[in-house]
């Protein structure tokens, strides 16, 4: 079968290949600044917004069209007329496993083969994923979507490369609290268990798992683009080496169209020529030669009834911002219960993130709120200037913004504690938290400073604090609170301040506040 002259499978490699590489050099290009001109006319979030699966949970958990997601349609179109074509032709996760067959095959390994008895697994995943966006929920199960769990893959590895502002450099911290470590590890460890499976089984991940092939499936029913099998000798090379299992091992002429990915490799392998793919009337689509996967009843009532009980349990939280005061979600994120309806949980605002102050949460924020982003400003302040994140995320989950938008809305409040700071328990002159303030949110109170005529921080310190204690009498210069209007919660005074104080900072970034309007910049 060829397309203009070329064998149909040799332009799918071809394909296949640059929009893996594109992929790929997205993910790389996930990171502080994000300006190179591939980014600058490509949105390096457009694998996940072309993803139907992600457009379904995110709109039908939210009960509103988000306009980023609505390619996820045209994927959903081109599905209806030409089936899983998208597991075959695009799907970075598919490449992969494309890849890693012909590294298997050139060692003489072989594995192909039918699939395995559990294949309808996938159906039943989709079927509760789209249980739990019905009572507006996205369900960690939306993390076995081929593109989000490749996705956090890349972030779990490669987030902490690129801190390093001009070099390549490794920074890594602390998870928050519970279960932080073990999200990321886990998500490594199940990438390399199916890539294990793998060695065994070809796309063993595509046959039996992945929720997004079970949703392409079922729109394949009526697929026009369908196998034709003329003169068909019945050598079953073809059954052989299908990397989905789709057609019959007992009868070649037999396959699954919700199995098959139009990857053309049974056209090139057919010794005959008997292979072809040709347009035929949906009318016609399910005969004895194209069958779909029939489901078990009992199986698929069992998992709904399942899925229900669950729902309550998926959707324990253990406060809002306002009640969970160290619950600091990035700048200009959504409401917390639209933040979590539209957030899936990828990774790409961690990975974005330059200072790596954003994390992936463990229970201490309840179940829902598993791997959603947040922000640890003990370990990294929100940057200045920076609105990578929100460029990243491809839900809007993190709304859109600006750079000279970003302080407009608070992510937060910091609070002061004199009792932790050295410039009241040790009269030391110190006001780091006031110099690295981005909107002069700390009143000071003037007194001693070790350089008075010397050069002056734009806030009105001196440029660098010493801790010199002040001359016995006199106090140094010292915060005395946070203005609320004006402070945006970015953490960078608990930053800087825990590096100074031993034990607690005097510097607490809270959530209280969070998008309430600020004064700085006048709006």
């Amino acid at each position: 079968m060829s397309l203009l002259g070329v064998p149909t499978r040799r332009v799918r490699i071809v394909v296949q290949t640059s929009l893996y590489l594109l992929w790929a050099y997205l993910i790389y290009a996930t990171h502080y600044p994000m300006q190179n001109f591939v980014s600058d006319h490509i949105p390096v979030s457009i694998f996940l917004r072309i993803d139907p699966l992600v457009a379904t949970v995110v709109m039908g958990g939210m009960r509103v069209g988000i306009t980023i997601l609505l390619l996820g349609l045209v994927t959903l179109g081109v599905s209806l007329l030409l089936g899983r074509i998208f597991c075959g032709w695009v799907c970075p996760l598919g490449a992969t496993f494309d890849f890693y067959s012909w590294i298997v095959k050139k060692l003489g390994v072989r594995h192909y083969g039918p699939s395995p008895s559990w294949f309808r697994l996938k159906y039943y995943l989709f079927g509760a994923i789209l249980l739990f966006a019905l009572f507006g929920s996205v369900s960690p199960l939306i993390g076995l979507d081929p593109v989000v769990l490749l996705t956090r893959v890349a972030a779990a590895v490669l987030q902490p490369f690129g801190r390093v502002e001009g070099g390549l450099g490794w920074s890594i911290g602390d998870r928050p609290h519970y279960m932080g470590n073990f999200i990321d590890f886990s998500t490594l460890i199940l990438f390399f268990a199916i890539m294990a499976y793998t060695t065994k089984v070809s796309r063993i991940w595509c046959r039996a798992v992945c929720p997004l092939g079970a949703y392409l499936a079922t729109l394949s029913r009526y697929s026009v683009l369908r196998r034709q099998t003329d003169q068909c000798v019945h050598c079953n090379i073809c059954s052989a080496a299908c990397p989905t299992g789709a057609i019959d091992f007992n009868n070649a002429e037999i396959y699954n169209e919700s199995e098959c990915i139009k990857c053309f490799i049974c056209s090139e392998e057919c010794p005959v020529d008997a292979n072809f793919f040709t347009l035929r009337s949906p009318l016609k689509a399910n005969d004895s030669h194209g069958g779909v996967v029939e489901l078990d009843r009992r199986s698929f009532v069992g998992t709904l009834v399942t899925t229900a009980i669950a729902v309550p349990f998926a959707r324990i939280e253990a406060g809002t911002p306002g009640s969970q005061k160290k619950l600091l979600r990035p700048p200009m994120s959504r409401e917390e219960s639209d933040f979590l309806s539209s957030c899936i949980r990828c990774g790409e605002c961690m990975k974005a993130c330059p200072t790596g102050t954003l994390k992936p949460a463990g229970l201490e924020h309840g179940i829902r709120s598993l791997w959603t982003p947040v922000m640890t400003p003990l370990e990294a302040p929100c940057k200045e200037g920076c609105n990578a994140c929100s460029v990243a995320c491809p839900t809007d989950a993190i709304t859109k913004y600006a750079v000279t938008d970003k302080y407009k809305f608070k992510a937060g409040t910091a609070v002061f504690n004199p009792s932790n700071c050295i410039s009241f328990t040790e009269g030391k002159f110190c006001s780091e938290c006031v110099r690295v303030c981005p909107t002069n949110a700390i009143t000071i109170k003037k007194g001693w400073e070790p350089n008075p005529t010397g050069p002056q921080h734009r806030w009105g310190v001196s440029a660098s604090g010493s801790e010199e204690i002040a001359p016995t009498g006199l106090n140094p210069t010292r915060p005395v609170h946070v203005n609320y209007d004006a402070c945006v919660g970015c953490g960078a005074c608990e930053n800087s301040c825990n590096q100074i104080v031993f034990g607690q900072p005097a510097m607490t970034t809270t959530s209280q506040g969070r998008a309430v309007p600020t004064t700085f910049p006048k709006v």
